[in-house]
């Protein structure tokens, strides 16, 4: 199998056979000259006419059988590379059925492929249902961020020629020169994209299942029939794994869909237990809260009445500050569970970050910590309830502020993209970061690595962002800082959100608590 070189081919055919022809031609003169001159005495017979004549009636008499025999031997030599290679790659044709992951099986079929033809560049393109276009999924003697930016629509001029001519392995001038000079231009600078002089469609039946795009080290290499045949018969097997690694990936991505949609369906159950809860507690510790709380404050403003014990006084003031705690908890609960039921009304983003910078900036100075931000132009009115959007903001602030501890930086940014419509708000500090372990449970409910507090705060904020159809993420290592980005999209925000009637008014919380 292989590499032709025809001109080549053919001027060391015809140099071989000249060879021949001339040396047949004049052991047979010579040895025709010596015998008359010695038998005849004929002195004519060295004239350079009666050499011609020789000569070309030799070369009349063996043409044929020589011309033949040279062939046998071109055919016999190249044939024995030819077959070497076709065995190799029809049993890798064989072995690729036995591998399904389709990245290994793309990587072996380019790399063999290349390797055995001594090609240059090979480039497997595979249909990707979820974009509906082809992409290169592996490639030989491509760099890795070369061929990933390779996108081929279903509508391409190569897509639409491969599906027009069928499995026929296409040759780049070939193809061009069969085609308006319009479409040729396309189907151009598809060739060029894919670095290609040959196409292998890869077909089972009438899918296109892929193809392999290749060429070669020198710009006069071609391929012959004979090849071609045997791409076509390597192509089936070829397509057949690839179709069936298709298959497989295409279950996986089912099965982690339906893993996702199951894990958002118990998430979903969790969140409607603890909003029960949540209602609950509000209605059930409230009152006790408050009863407690007014009792000791009372025994507090007494004092100057009646002296009190020392512990005493400490004991009134520790159940001032828990029965606050618990009002604070019950609080976060009760705005998860409130839903979309808080008033909603046109508000200005950044001026609610504004305000809640302001809101800590005296203790972050106290503490050393720089709170930097970037407000971005052009930032539309989103529809929100200034309340839980300021929580959001708020939560995050304070997460990067313990997080820190003391002396550090904390960057607030706020960009919109008009193109996607997405507002989207970062927030970084240069705390110790977080463990890898951690951040997939930060978001969970009563999660925290700090002893005094609840580990309510990111899993209320990452629910008020979910109900504005947003979401929030953690970029983290540990010692370099942590980074949190939350996305809000403004065409999904900018709609009311039904209110829920069942919701239960913060006001149950006097603000002693």
């Amino acid at each position: 199998m292989g590499l032709y070189l025809k001109k080549r081919k053919r001027f060391l055919k015809k140099v071989l056979l000249g060879l021949i022809l001339f040396s047949s031609g004049a052991a047979v003169f010579s040895a025709l000259s010596l015998f008359l001159k010695q038998r005849a005495g004929l002195l004519w017979i060295s004239h350079p006419l009666f050499l011609l004549l020789m000569m070309t009636l030799v070369s009349v008499t063996l043409y044929k059988p020589l011309d033949s025999a040279v062939t046998q031997i071109f055919r016999n030599y190249f044939n024995r590379k030819k077959t070497f290679r076709q065995i190799t790659l029809m049993n890798l044709a064989e072995e690729l059925a036995l591998i399904l992951d389709l990245k290994e099986l793309a990587n072996l079929i380019v790399n063999s492929f290349g390797e055995v033809l001594q090609l240059k560049t090979v480039a497997l393109a595979v249909p990707c249902r979820m974009r509906g276009d082809f992409e290169i999924t592996a490639a030989y003697g491509w760099s890795v961020s070369d061929y990933r930016k390779i996108r081929l629509p279903d509508s391409s001029a190569m897509l639409t020629f491969l599906r027009q001519n069928g499995p026929h392995v296409q040759v780049r001038e070939r193809a061009v020169r069969m085609m308006s000079w319009q479409d040729a231009n396309k189907l151009t600078q598809d060739f060029d994209a894919l670095r290609a002089a040959w196409i292998i469609p890869l077909y089972v039946k009438d899918e296109l299942t892929g193809f392999l795009a290749f060429s070669a080290f020198s710009p006069d290499a071609v391929f012959d029939e004979s090849d071609f045949q045997f791409f076509r018969e390597f192509a089936r097997g070829v397509a057949k794994s690839i179709r069936n690694a298709l298959s497989v990936q295409e279950l996986k991505a089912a099965n982690h869909e339906l893993q996702d949609i199951q894990s958002q369906l118990i998430q979903s159950t969790k969140i409607k237990a603890i909003e029960q809860l949540a209602t609950g507690i509000a209605h059930e510790i409230h009152n006790p809260l408050t009863i407690i709380s007014g009792k000791a404050q009372v025994l507090l403003l007494k004092k100057d009445r009646a002296a009190l014990d020392q512990q005493v006084e400490e004991v009134l003031k520790t159940i001032v500050k828990q029965t606050k705690r618990a009002a604070d908890i019950t609080r976060k609960l009760l705005m998860f569970s409130q839903g979309s039921g808080a008033p909603k009304e046109p508000l200005k983003l950044e001026q609610i970050l504004d305000d809640t910078i302001a809101l800590v900036s005296y203790q972050t100075s106290l503490d050393g910590i720089e709170i930097a931000k970037t407000i971005g132009s052009g930032i539309p009115r989103f529809y929100g309830n200034v309340h839980e959007l300021r929580e959001v903001f708020l939560n995050l602030i304070l997460n990067a502020v313990q997080s820190i501890g003391s002396q550090g930086r904390i960057h607030v940014e706020m960009v919109y993209q008009a193109v996607d419509e997405i507002l989207t708000v970062q927030i970084s500090d240069t705390g110790p970061g977080i463990d890898q372990d951690h951040i997939e449970k930060l978001f969970n409910p009563f999660f925290t690595t700090r002893h005094d507090a609840v580990g309510l705060g990111l899993f209320v904020t990452k629910q008020i962002v979910h109900r504005y159809g947003g979401s929030i993420r953690v970029e983290s290592q540990k010692g370099s800082g942590s980074l949190f980005i939350v996305r809000f999209p403004i065409t999904a925000s900018s709609q009311p959100i039904a209110q829920r009637e069942e919701a239960v008014p913060l006001s149950l919380f006097p603000e002693g608590l």
